[in-house]
């Protein structure tokens, strides 16, 4: 591209340049990727990800994120992954479809506590929030104590919900979403402390460590040790996809890493399900 057309290269260089220092995360806030695409080159289809200039600006994230130390080197290779890296910047490609399962928390909004939080509260029901409702709260904080439980498996954390009424608890769906984050960062801020449990394999690991990186000493890895590992061990081949805990780096993920890449079998949550319901049993 750029030998056959040196003079539009630059041109839409330039551009993306341009509009990076327009980023919604400059100001605190977020903004859809045609609407910031629309705003600042006059195209909603300017950045998206099958175009050069799409490329462009997604390197110009990765690259500013990386010089200031906040992500490894590597182009995100996941859609879950440039999501992620997108909201760092306050853009969204969806706000409707990224979202998080919950139950067991309260939300304000502009006018005090969210009726459908707290109605979800009284009624012991499950809530499936997009990004576009997150955005619209001030604060979410555990209806019941500090603590909450999160798990990456939709049919274990439903399993848990019918066992245990009282545990505010979030359900990933596998990768952290954009919406994940956003909820887990309020409950931080309220002064939560999370609890992850996660397949033992290296995607659950890698989830691991990214909240590990994230939320530092307010994150606990629940029932990812090499015991459970054992217990929940299966027949099912991952070598191929060892190469992505090379970056593990949590002493408490050392020794699950190690039998990992060892013995090359995954390990899952469906496994200890029953002790993942007594832990917690046990907290209230």
């Amino acid at each position: 591209l750029f030998k056959q057309d040196r003079e539009g290269f630059f041109e839409k260089a330039t551009t993306v340049m341009k509009a990076f220092q327009e980023l919604p995360s400059n100001k605190d806030k977020y903004e859809r990727l045609p609407l910031f695409a629309q705003r600042t080159t006059g195209n909603p289809h300017f950045f998206d990800n099958n175009c050069v200039t799409g490329k462009l600006l997604f390197n110009c994230l990765h690259v500013h994120q990386q010089l200031k130390g906040l992500r490894e080197s590597g182009m995100p290779n996941t859609t879950e992954e440039l999501n992620e890296l997108l909201s760092s910047f306050g853009l969204m490609r969806d706000d409707l479809w990224s979202f998080v399962t919950c139950r067991g928390f309260l939300a304000e909004g502009e006018n005090g506590v969210h009726p459908v939080w707290k109605g979800s509260v009284e009624t012991g029901s499950v809530l499936n929030i997009p990004i576009k409702e997150l955005l619209k709260l001030k604060k979410v904080w555990p209806a019941n104590g500090n603590k909450v439980w999160i798990v990456e498996n939709s049919s274990v954390c439903s399993t848990i919900i019918d066992e245990v009424s009282e545990a505010p608890i979030i359900c990933t769906h596998g990768q952290f979403r954009t919406a994940s984050w956003i909820l887990l960062d309020f409950l931080v801020e309220a002064g939560s402390h999370l609890y992850y449990s996660g397949d033992l394999d290296p995607e659950g690991i890698s989830m691991a460590q990214r909240l590990k990186d994230r939320y530092q000493d307010q994150v606990t890895f629940w029932r990812m040790d090499l015991e459970t590992y054992i217990k929940t061990k299966s027949d099912e081949d991952i070598s191929s996809r060892l190469s992505k805990m090379q970056k593990i780096t949590a002493p408490e993920l050392e020794e699950v890493t190690r039998a990992l890449n060892e013995r090359k079998r995954a390990g899952y949550q469906e496994g200890v399900v029953h002790q993942l319901i007594d832990d917690i049993k046990k907290q209230y």
